[in-house]
């Protein structure tokens, strides 16, 4: 019974030291992108460039005559 208690209370106690670790790297995070710390270096792609590029995709409508 007690070690289920020592375990249940060790338990509780990571959760909470986990959240506060969790919250201080979302506080560090939430800065703009295009911002740096003054290395005035941009931001690297989040995204490869195999992927390809974006393209507006517009819908032409033919004329049937």
């Amino acid at each position: 019974m007690i070690l289920v208690r020592i375990l249940l209370i060790s338990l509780i106690v990571y959760l909470i030291i986990r959240s506060f670790i969790k919250h201080g790297q979302e506080s560090d995070s939430d800065r703009p992108l295009g911002k740096s710390d003054g290395d005035g270096k941009p931001e690297t792609r989040k995204i490869s460039k195999s992927v390809g590029e974006y393209v507006d995709y517009e819908e032409l409508k033919e004329d049937n005559k």
